[in-house]
């Protein structure tokens, strides 16, 4: 299967968030499917909506969802987002790939709408925690638009990072007439602006992570940790 078209800041803690009301400490896990239909909330921003459009190679119940507060240390600014924790059986555990067995290929989408309740966002920025050596790839898409269900107008921001068996990897389609700003990265940390002057965004993320499988082909390793999202005002 080919890199999929269109289709990350392990920064310091200051604080925790709160999950429908009640306290959640850090180290709580709380799997993707049980969200639906709920909300975190961080600092000044509200996370709903959460939805898993399709899996592949793991379940939403494999991605611990967790509030996520930064703060600068030289200037004091705050920023918040969400962190997205590889779990096994309940616990962080990364997600190893190799020839010695598991799957070959391992892909995700999650979808969730954010909005900041005291004023306007301004800036996006992911971060993912992964390696990929030897015949092996990485991939991670993340879009944000204002309009849900439609990441194809003209408040779009595109970003993505890729590793592809050793290669940064070029879009493979054509920008969209309407793309407000589209983002390649070879740093697994990256940011930019989100459409100015709004308040609520819809976010995808989408990753793809893949070994070789061919025969007579030596193998790779890919190990995904998670990733993190950060927004600022």
């Amino acid at each position: 299967m080919t890199k999929i078209e269109k289709s990350k800041f392990f920064g310091v803690l200051a604080a925790a968030a709160l999950f429908c009301g009640a306290a959640m400490p850090q180290a709580q896990a709380t799997p993707l499917d049980k969200l639906s239909g709920q909300s975190i909330t961080v600092g000044n921003l509200i996370f709903s909506n959460f939805s898993w459009p399709y899996f592949n190679g793991l379940g939403p119940s494999n991605v611990d969802v967790q509030g996520l507060v930064v703060i600068d240390p030289a200037t004091g600014k705050q920023t918040a987002g969400l962190r997205f924790v590889m779990i096994q059986s309940g616990v962080p555990a990364p997600f190893v790939m190799s020839p010695q067995g598991g799957p070959h290929e391992i892909d995700f989408q999650l979808v969730y709408s954010v909005t900041d309740t005291t004023g306007q966002l301004s800036t996006i920025t992911t971060t993912t925690t992964a390696t990929a050596v030897g015949n092996s790839g990485i991939f991670e898409n993340t879009l944000a638009a204002n309009v849900p269900g439609n990441f194809t107008n003209s408040t779009l921001t595109y970003m993505y990072y890729c590793n592809w068996f050793g290669a940064l990897c070029a879009n493979t389609s054509s920008p969209l007439p309407g793309d407000f700003v589209e983002v390649t990265s070879g740093n697994p940390t990256f940011s930019a602006p989100l459409y100015p002057g709004l308040s609520t965004y819809v976010v995808q993320h989408e990753l793809q992570m893949q070994i070789s499988n061919r025969k007579g082909t030596v193998g790779g390793t890919v190990t995904l940790q998670g990733f993190d999202t950060l927004f600022s005002e």
